[in-house]
């Protein structure tokens, strides 16, 4: 899980469609949920939960049409078990200090994300 939630997280600073839709393939089921109460910022849709890798894609291009600089990094080792994951990360933006948040993921048996809840920082 370690490598698949750093391909996750990774994916977030590729910086056209196709490269983060692949990347998301490689660590994410086609089915994948994502929620976050910030979903609707950065995405033409009305909810919080977006479903398949192609929303997820979406939401990944908006947010870096609204901060371009923007960056993350994973800060802690997920801690994992039977479908279950956690860990930390950073939220980068030149000229801010350094943003904290954390994901709860649960995967599969092929160690594919099915379903992700983020919990961001609040917004700049």
């Amino acid at each position: 899980m370690t490598e698949t939630i750093s391909r996750y997280v990774s994916a977030w600073n590729e910086k056209t469609t196709e490269t983060v839709k692949a990347a998301f393939i490689e660590c994410c089921a086609p089915d994948v949920t994502y929620t976050d109460k910030n979903a609707p910022t950065y995405t033409d849709e009305k909810t919080y939960v977006l479903n398949g890798i192609d929303k997820l894609t979406a939401l990944v291009m908006g947010s870096h049409a609204k901060v371009p600089s923007r960056t993350f990094s994973l800060l802690t080792n997920p801690q994992y078990f039977d479908g279950h994951c956690h860990y930390s990360w950073g939220l980068h933006i030149p000229g801010k200090d350094m943003m904290a948040g954390w994901d709860y993921i649960s995967y599969n048996e092929e160690s594919l994300i099915t379903q992700i809840v983020g919990f961001l920082p609040e917004q700049p």
